[in-house]
């Protein structure tokens, strides 16, 4: 597993060192979310930080040095010890022995420290790409209203050309004609408004992928609206959540700091061996050192204490953690259904009503028999629901993608997605 960590670090590595080019033309949610992989930067930390990790368990690995001492007795006194006739010179190496298997639990330790830093790294990546899928979602939204607001221009100006017509010939008055053409001059103005937020989205999903957002548009089809996963499976879905995984390495974690700072609590001992010189007589002698702290109560109490109480507190948090990602889970499966719903009866009950009343009046109006306020407004009833229905969809496939950011994977294949394979890049 840390193998393919590290290939997919280095390859990282290299297309950021190699730069990337911006995407020119059409791009898909794919190709978005390839481009906010390999060049995001918050991503990008994530190589260096599995360097640190791994330095750290190598460190962990380090046994203590041995010291060597010199040491020079009954010399440069007084009398008889006032040169170095008289002095005792020792020279000794020793070595301190680590008990309590510190140095196996160092290791554990680092080892879990690189565990929860991979988890970490997978909830800050789905996270980012969430974020990616979420403005690409937007970016479509957007389009598809650009699209209506052109539509409802064509149609305000042929209204405004039927009714200026039929000023000219008497039958209405000027105060139709302005009334029209104000509605006319206000969707233009919200069509500008449109593209100007357009272009701000194409510059925030670019963002993610440190881009300039010149490509020309996304593909998508909000309209296709993707599949509902049934309880069993979003129930199913909570222990493979990163939260819940992170959750789990954490525990660990502080389960390996706790024995750690047990082992910690045991003193060390230290082994000397060395020769001593005694100038006087010039002889030598042979020296045997060992030590060891006086610990008549566990010098590390505290840190164990504090151990124990992070690593009971992180269990407890598991269990509320499991139960609350649960709620979520199900809370967002039902906005998830009521979008999709609401989606469903805008297209099948009002969007039909409101384009038959829109066809009504047109007629109506042509024969005398409604004013042009009444035709105005059934134009604005259509375009209120279509442009309802929009935003409806977009929330639908918000609702998808958290469920799917809180998974870790994906609950059914989505029509955006499909969509995506179907138009490669340009």
């Amino acid at each position: 597993m840390l193998t393919k960590r590290f290939n997919a670090c280095a390859l990282l590595i290299t297309a950021l060192l190699s730069g990337h080019t911006q995407a020119q033309g059409s791009i898909t949610l794919n190709w978005a979310l390839q481009q906010t992989q390999a060049h995001n930067a918050t991503l990008a930390t994530y190589p260096y930080r599995l360097r640190q990790a791994e330095a750290l368990v190598e460190q962990a690995g380090v046994r203590p040095s041995p010291e060597l001492g010199l040491s020079v007795e009954n010399a440069l006194g007084s009398g008889e010890y006032s040169h170095l006739e008289a002095a005792e010179i020792s020279l000794t190496l020793s070595q301190t022995i680590e008990l309590g298997g510190k140095r196996q639990q160092r290791l554990q330790y680092a080892g879990a420290q690189m565990l929860q830093q991979e988890a970490e790294y997978q909830l800050t990546r789905l996270d980012v790409l969430a974020e990616t899928s979420r403005r690409y979602y937007q970016l479509l939204a957007l389009q598809a209203k650009i699209s209506l607001n052109t539509q409802r221009q064509v149609e305000e100006a042929g209204a405004l050309k039927s009714i200026q017509q039929r000023a000219r010939a008497g039958a209405i008055g000027q105060a139709d004609v302005a009334k029209m053409a104000l509605r006319q001059a206000r969707t233009q103005d919200q069509g500008r408004r449109l593209q100007n937020a357009q272009t701000l989205a194409k510059l925030r999903l670019a963002a993610m992928w440190q881009g300039d957002g010149n490509f020309t548009q996304a593909h998508g089809n909000l309209s296709q609206l993707p599949s509902i996963p049934n309880r069993a499976q979003v129930a199913a879905a909570v222990e493979q959540s990163p939260n819940l995984l992170n959750q789990l390495a954490l525990q660990r974690l502080n389960d390996v700091e706790l024995s750690l700072a047990q082992a910690e609590g045991r003193s060390n001992i230290s082994l000397g061996l060395g020769v001593r010189q005694f100038e006087a007589t010039n002889d030598q002698a042979l020296l045997l050192d060992f030590s060891m702290p006086l610990a008549f109560s566990n010098p590390n109490i505290g840190r164990i204490k504090a151990a124990q109480a992070k690593a009971d507190f992180n269990s407890s948090q598991q269990l509320l953690l499991r139960r609350q990602l649960q709620l979520s889970l199900l809370e967002v499966r039902q906005q998830l259904v009521g979008a999709t719903e609401q989606a469903q009866r805008l297209q099948k009950t009002l969007l039909p009503l409101a384009q038959t009343l829109l066809s009504e009046t047109r007629i109506g109006y042509r024969q005398g028999r409604y004013s042009v306020l009444q035709w105005v407004d059934a134009q604005a009833e259509l375009f209120s629901v279509e442009a309802q229905l929009i935003e409806v969809q977009q929330q639908a496939f918000e609702q998808l993608l958290e469920l799917e950011r809180i998974t870790g994977s994906a609950m059914t294949a989505t029509a955006i997605k499909n969509n995506s394979e179907e138009y490669p890049h340009e």
